[in-house]
């Protein structure tokens, strides 16, 4: 699972989400290219391209990648 998803991968992983979210109440996705710590850059680059910001998060949720991406 040592794989980092290229930023068309990704921007084609977000039309494939907002087609499918138009069908289900809710969506979950899950990066398992951990071995690299590559999903969790990949799981912030996915939420960019889907202009998704999350509110009221705790510090320790703002601050758990800091310096990724």
């Amino acid at each position: 699972f040592l794989y980092d998803y290229n930023d068309e991968e990704l921007q084609g992983l977000a039309q494939s989400v907002q087609s499918l979210s138009a069908k289900c109440k809710d969506m979950y996705i899950v990066f398992n290219n951990n071995s690299g710590g590559h999903a969790a850059n990949n799981a912030k680059r996915l939420l960019e391209l889907l202009h998704i910001e999350y509110e009221q998060l705790s510090p320790k949720q703002l601050n758990f990648f800091e310096g990724d991406l």
